[in-house]
């Protein structure tokens, strides 16, 4: 099996202040990828796909491991292959690699999805069979991802956001790799808010500080719309020694969105390598921890 494949430069726009991809970045190219593919390999472009047939194909659940920053100027060399096929959904397996070095890697659950009112379908045996032929051979079918329980604790930090026009996709849903920025945003705003300590400033000012993900893992439970108001609910699960593990449920009117779970890593910037959490941070997140 050859897995269908695409190289992407690395350009200024998909860099952010630390120097590296801004991790949203890679999620939209994960979703060229998957169009490439349809359009090209499964002879099933996204134009006729959505608009034409009415059909789609939503992300159910994604895991993202960050393997080593990739950096302004590089080429990342993605590679598409197929887990496995359900009735209705298929999982993914994607990597980016610099050379020879891979970078990060994706376990990727999409769903087909059409009707009135829309529901998950059997995928259609035409493209069912032309999906066949990127099968990783050997592949076991893997668990899905877990976030957490969605039980979160009185004393989560709550980020309140907009959904805005710009975060839309064609089929008037947010565009998956934007809720990606959302939970940055929730991070950023809990940095700012609930740790006293934003990012513009102390943070990366004077501390001279910055917080990579390591791996998230996130559960796409319902489709968000123009003008709702999420409330990213946020709690930390465990503190390392550098390290911090956060969930994260996004909810619109008490009702669960979705869910997420990260593994952050600070570190210090002018070596690019991991430093202890500073203890007045730890002590500020220890009140994030559940009772």
């Amino acid at each position: 099996m050859t897995p269908f494949s695409l190289e992407f430069p690395v350009r200024f726009a998909d860099c952010d202040p630390a120097g590296i991809v801004y991790f949203p970045r890679f999620l939209e190219m994960v979703n060229h990828l998957t169009e490439s593919w349809f359009g090209e390999a499964l002879d099933m472009p996204f134009r006729k796909f959505h608009l034409e047939l009415k059909l789609g194909v939503p992300v159910v659940n994604t895991r993202v491991e960050f393997l080593k920053a990739c950096h302004i100027g590089e080429h990342i060399r993605w590679e598409l292959g197929v887990e496995t096929i359900g009735r209705s959904s298929v999982v993914l397996r994607l990597t980016g690699r610099v050379g020879n070095e891979e970078r990060l890697r994706l376990r990727h659950k999409v769903a087909m999805i059409g009707g009135e009112p829309i529901r998950a379908i059997t995928i259609p045996d035409d493209l069912r069979a032309r999906m066949q032929a990127f099968q990783i051979p050997g592949a076991e079918k893997s668990a899905d991802p877990v976030s957490h329980d969605g039980n979160a604790p009185a004393n989560a930090f709550v980020s309140r956001q907009l959904v805005r026009f710009s975060h839309c996709d064609p089929a008037g849903i947010v565009f998956y790799p934007r809720f990606f920025d959302m939970l940055n945003a929730a991070q950023e705003d809990w940095f700012a808010q609930g740790l006293d300590c934003p990012w513009g400033g102390d943070y990366m000012g004077p501390r001279n500080l910055r917080l990579p993900s390591l791996n998230i893992t996130v559960e796409f439970i319902r489709a968000c719309r123009l003008s709702e108001t999420i409330d990213f609910h946020l709690w930390v699960t465990r503190l390392g020694r550098s390290t911090l593990e956060l969930a994260i449920e996004g909810r619109v009117n008490g009702e669960t969105r979705l869910r997420a779970a990260l593994t952050d890593c600070v570190i210090d910037f002018a070596s690019f390598k991991s430093t202890p959490i500073p203890d007045d941070l730890r002590t500020r997140m220890q009140a994030f921890l559940p009772a």
